[in-house]
């Protein structure tokens, strides 16, 4: 049942916005630009935007109509059968597992900035990057605080993901305002990257790697059930598909403005923060590039903690149904939340923290190939939905109907297939795919000896009825 207390529309939409929104523009702009050139990074993100909006759709309708708890692996298990939706599952904990390290590393490199005596007492190197001991430190501090907040309930952690998404859209105007009004035109030239042979080909190199920070309008679907009891259900369709817009149009501006501060092949060597320190170059002043960073900051914790909050429902939810055990699925007596999932999933992301940023990059590949499995799963339980049960009643409609379902599908198994099939220019490298296929293994094996016995193969409409879901 809903929590008469829950999550409103403001809250959803700041942990979708919150998630999506956190340091990757800050070291990744200059590499979409220096790929694509200024021009092409704006069309790779425009395409992309094209590419997701789909999936959008397809969510908002799914979210809104179905009202399942734990996401895309639920709706897959409901429309495709349990093994679809433990491939599912299995990849979107691999996909959540990785990115929470990932962020927890980035806060001590915004501290540093403003403090670099943080760039001190090295512990070892690991694949060419030095470990510091305040470096952990603080990264073990947002972690032991953020799971704090989330152990304590989801709309504490609702609040302040609101308040903190609120706070860091105000500190973006510091930065296009420093971009703007200190740049220079010039300096977005090239308009397109053709160095490496013709410009498509780094506009698509710029698209694989935006695909990766598009993620967050997913965590509605996995947090539906905390909703308050009063919610307009269309309105979390608009905020799904609100946010992939509001999202990629807030990076069109984004990369418009560092294109004017600096050409992207100066800010390739300005270290791990490049438009910051390019800020502070243009300035001259270290306030303005505070400023910013402070907002960047807020977006790593809102990104951090959206999906610590989204991931730990997913992961309690697949083991509710047995996909994994059970244990996972435990609630506190008293805040009702999955504590021990979230006190799980905070030490994995201590314990990723210790391998530091070059360990990781790898598995950031790896990351949007998990949610890449998820949007293809949703979509194809979209059109199997609208085929099986047309007359669903559906708070919030997709525009085309099927079509638009039969589009996210098409577009969702192409972006896939690229990255699965070896030679394509966004493939992954060996060390991805020994991963995926270590993982793919591991997940054939838990499936065999537990999960094939332990979950129906079909989740009965019986079994959504307490959930809202009817015929219209």
């Amino acid at each position: 049942m809903m929590n008469k207390k829950g999550m409103t529309t403001t809250d959803f939409f700041g942990l979708a916005f919150g998630s999506m929104i956190g340091i990757g523009w800050v070291i990744s702009v200059p590499q979409w630009m220096a790929s694509a050139g200024s021009l092409g990074a704006i069309i790779a993100l425009a395409a992309t935007i094209l590419l997701i909006i789909p999936i959008g759709f397809v969510y908002g309708e799914l979210t809104s109509s179905l009202k399942l708890s734990g996401g895309e692996f639920a709706y897959t298990h409901y429309a495709l059968g349990k093994w679809p939706a433990f491939i599912c599952g299995w990849f979107l904990i691999l996909g959540y597992l990785i990115i929470l390290p990932w962020v927890a590393i980035s806060v001590p490199l915004l501290f540093a900035y403003a403090f670099p005596l943080l760039n001190s007492y090295p512990l070892y190197t690991l694949m060419g990057q030095v470990v510091y001991l305040p470096h952990i430190l603080l990264s073990l501090a947002m972690i032991f605080g953020l799971s704090w907040l989330n152990y304590r309930g989801a709309k504490l952690s609702a609040r302040f993901q609101t308040i903190a998404t609120a706070m860091m859209l105000v500190t973006f105007l510091a930065f296009l305002g420093g971009g703007f009004f200190l740049g220079d035109p010039q300096n977005a030239a090239p308009l397109l990257q053709t160095e490496n042979g013709h410009a498509l080909s780094g506009i698509i190199l710029a698209v694989s790697s935006i695909l990766f920070f598009m993620n967050g309008f997913d965590t509605v679907s996995k947090t539906v059930d905390e909703a308050e009891a009063s919610i307009n259900y269309k309105n979390l369709g608009k905020v799904t598909v609100g946010t992939i817009l509001l999202g990629g149009g807030l990076y069109m501006v984004i990369v418009l403005a560092s294109a004017f501060l600096m050409p992207a092949s100066e800010m390739g060597e300005m270290g791990a923060l490049p438009l910051i320190h390019a800020l502070e170059a243009r300035s001259g002043s270290m306030l303005l590039p505070l400023i910013v960073v402070f907002g960047v900051l807020l977006g790593v914790i809102t990104t951090f903690n959206g999906f610590l909050l989204a991931g730990s429902r997913l992961i309690q939810s697949f083991a509710a149904r047995g996909f994994i055990p059970k244990g996972f699925a435990a609630e506190h007596t008293r805040y009702k939340t999955p504590y021990k999932t979230v006190w799980a999933m905070a030490a994995f992301s201590i314990v990723g923290t210790l391998f530091g940023s070059g360990a990781l990059l790898p598995l950031v590949i790896m990351g949007g190939i998990a949610f890449l499995i998820a949007w293809f799963c949703m979509a194809f339980a979209a059109v199997t939905i609208r085929l099986k049960q047309p007359h669903l009643q559906k708070p919030y409609k997709m525009p085309g109907g099927i079509y638009m379902a039969f589009a996210a599908t098409l577009f969702s198994a192409i972006l896939l297939a690229a990255m699965l099939i070896p030679g394509t220019p966004i493939s992954m490298g060996m060390t991805e795919y020994v991963l995926f296929f270590i993982w793919l293994a591991a997940g054939a094996i838990l499936y065999v000896c537990y999960t094939r016995r332990s979950v129906p193969n079909k989740v009965e409409i019986t079994q959504l009825e307490d959930k809202g879901v009817h015929q219209a």
